[in-house]
């Protein structure tokens, strides 16, 4: 039984890098670094006004890549920001950041949409309530340890 969970657990998380390296592949083919992408998706995906922290949240990635990126982003004329209450800031598309996302990150997200339509209704919400699931069982499973 152990040796069936732990080939179970392998493929898992081989998925996960997988799915995650097809992002890597478009981003590299769209001429974006993955950082960049990420911010750029999660702006199209969530809307413009998300702070540094949420990005951070959305893409996945750590405090300073986030920043080392919006940065780059910011010089480019792709990003701004907007100072916000306190020491927080919004980062918004410019309309050259509009353009740039319409062009290279919209098709991608476009054909996720496409992918999903694989399933049926009720084979995609059965996929992520197993998934959310797992995902909370992790949390807790982690939590029991001590470990998060």
């Amino acid at each position: 039984v152990q040796t069936m969970v732990e080939e179970r657990q392998r493929r898992l998380n081989n998925l996960e890098k997988d799915i995650d390296s097809i992002f890597t592949r478009a981003a590299v083919h769209v001429g974006l670094s993955d950082s960049a992408f990420g911010i750029l998706y999660a702006l199209e995906a969530y809307g413009d006004g998300c702070s540094q922290k949420d990005l951070c949240e959305r893409c996945w990635m750590g405090k300073q890549t986030i920043n080392s990126s919006i940065k780059r982003l910011c010089e480019q004329g792709i990003l701004e920001k907007t100072a916000g209450p306190g020491r927080t800031a919004t980062i918004n598309l410019t309309a050259t950041g509009r353009a740039l996302v319409a062009e290279k990150v919209r098709p991608v997200i476009e054909a996720e949409t496409a992918a999903m339509h694989a399933f049926s209704p009720a084979e995609l919400a059965q996929a992520l309530d197993l998934l959310e699931r797992y995902r909370n069982a992790l949390a807790n499973a982690l939590a029991e340890k001590g470990l998060v």
